[in-house]
């Protein structure tokens, strides 16, 4: 059953949302869906749904042309979130200890009241002693989720956008001293291993281009791979990140410009929570 399962990744930007459907098979994954609509360039508003009403009959048309069950997993805006790493005891903590000590070390780190906050952590890289401490308002949490509901859709994961390229890069088996770096309309992402922390974000006036981001974001990378949701190619000094290289199996008709669809991607290949 679980090998049936289109997990699909969907992500709402101004300006567009990209959609895209992979199903496991034995030998690697197979495009099965994509999907690329313009949206109003005021659809979101400091990351939350400000235009809901030309984006709901959208996505509800949308669900129709997938089979059921899928595994849907939806891009949550980094503006939205909080991150900080947390050093791990020396001891090994088993639950509810574990819950109870990031709990407690949320209290520190974020100025909002914990039960005003949604959770979640990741280990950071292997054998560091750390995890990364992520946290978001629930209030902003729930308002993706019901403009979701309205439009029928039941995300089994709601994760950070720039989680997504960190998915992608696990899939294509990048080098970890290397960023993926993703330009949208307004605003730039990025991931990479060796950066701290591991993911960020900036609105574009902060970064006229590829160079102003790296002298200001990206110093521990030795590498960029770019993709942009503008349909352009990379700078001269970053390498194309080619989302749909991370399938085995697809055939036409493909995006014309498949770089648009990195976070879509990205969050299609995400391993699903235990």
């Amino acid at each position: 059953m679980a090998f049936q399962t289109w997990q699909v990744g969907l992500d709402i930007q101004n300006g567009q949302l990209c959609a895209l459907a992979i199903q496991r098979r034995r030998n690697g994954w197979q495009l099965r869906h994509w999907w690329q609509h313009a949206l109003p360039h005021d659809t979101l508003t400091n990351g939350l749904v400000q235009r809901p009403d030309p984006l709901i009959p959208l996505l509800r048309q949308w669900r129709k042309n997938l089979p059921w069950p899928i595994s849907l997993r939806v891009g949550f805006p980094a503006r939205l979130a909080l991150q900080h790493a947390l050093a791990l005891p020396g001891t090994t903590l088993r639950e509810p200890e574990r819950t109870s000590y990031i709990t407690a070390a949320a209290k520190r780190f974020f100025p909002v009241e914990p039960g005003k906050l949604a959770l979640d952590y990741r280990q950071a890289a292997a054998d560091s002693g750390q995890l990364w401490l992520t946290a978001a308002r629930r209030d902003a949490v729930r308002a993706w989720l019901t403009t979701l509901d309205n439009a029928g859709l039941k995300p089994q994961v709601l994760e950070l956008a720039p989680a997504a390229l960190f998915a992608l890069a696990q899939s294509l088996r990048l080098n970890p001293d290397v960023a993926l770096v993703h330009r949208l309309p307004d605003h730039w992402l990025w991931y990479g291993a060796q950066l701290e922390p591991e993911w960020g974000w900036c609105p574009a006036h902060e970064a006229a281009d590829l160079a102003a981001l790296r002298e200001k974001q990206l110093a521990g990378a030795t590498r960029c791979y770019y993709s942009s949701a503008l349909a352009e190619a990379p700078p001269a000094e970053a390498d194309l990140l080619d989302p749909l290289a991370a399938f085995a199996f697809k055939q036409p008709p493909l995006p014309a410009f498949g770089g648009a669809f990195a976070l879509a991607a990205g969050l299609a290949l995400r391993p699903g929570d235990a």
